[in-house]
């Protein structure tokens, strides 16, 4: 089973990622995390990554999908050993290109994406949510301001710094990145609503009732 969660910042797609992923003993797979790895592990191809990195470069496709397809190769051995079921991409893929990509590298492993899932939140909330995330510049302790604010106002639980907003996440900057987001992924959308895989989920709810419309939509695509 492979299922990719697509939403723009603030949707709360990484919140659901960590929830439904245990739940349908799916491998959860952020680029950003098989990045680090990379880097951490010094491989062939994390040494390329952090050049990149240390550059301030975005990883181009073709460093991205190799990673990807790396990653993939070593879940398709824990799914075999019965500790999987499969893979939940989130974040991934970001551009066309990107999802050609990963329909080759599972039509390989004899696979293939089983359902999308894209997490649907109003404009205005997703920039009101974002917007109110405050940092410790400390220890990075990320707060919002109403959805889970500091014990004193503007003041870090554990240092007691004085808490920052970070420039992207002003309301100027947020509305440029949702724009982007749009801007890259209606192609993505697109391609996987022709091929009958993209199901669309109300973010706008209690974190409970989204998980639940998220697995009852994948239950019946993965059945059917």
């Amino acid at each position: 089973m492979n299922i990719i969660f697509m939403g723009a910042q603030g949707s709360g797609k990484g919140t659901q990622a960590a929830i439904v992923a245990p739940r349908l003993q799916l491998e959860k797979l952020a680029t950003g995390d098989v990045f680090r790895a990379a880097i951490a592990e010094e491989s062939e191809l994390g040494v390329k990554v952090k050049v990149i990195y240390d550059r301030g470069d975005l990883i181009p496709d073709e460093l991205t999908n190799a990673l990807v397809r790396e990653r993939l190769e070593r879940i398709a051995q824990q799914r075999s050993a019965g500790a999987l079921q499969g893979t939940l991409f989130d974040g991934f893929p970001r551009t066309a290109g990107q999802a050609e990509a990963l329909d080759d590298i599972l039509a390989d492993q004899g696979d293939r994406v089983d359902a999308v899932v894209e997490i649907q939140v109003p404009r205005e909330d997703l920039i009101a949510r974002l917007a109110g995330r405050r940092v410790c510049p400390v220890c990075g302790t990320v707060y919002h301001l109403d959805a889970d604010p500091p014990r004193m106002q503007g003041v870090c639980d554990r240092e007691g710094a004085t808490l920052i907003q970070r420039e992207d996440d002003t309301p100027d900057a947020i509305r440029r990145r949702l724009e982007l987001y749009d801007e890259l992924t209606a192609p993505l959308l697109a391609y996987y609503d022709a091929r009958g895989l993209l199901h669309r989920v109300d973010g706008n709810q209690p974190i409970d009732t989204v998980t639940n419309a998220i697995i009852d939509a994948i239950s019946r695509e993965v059945t059917r």
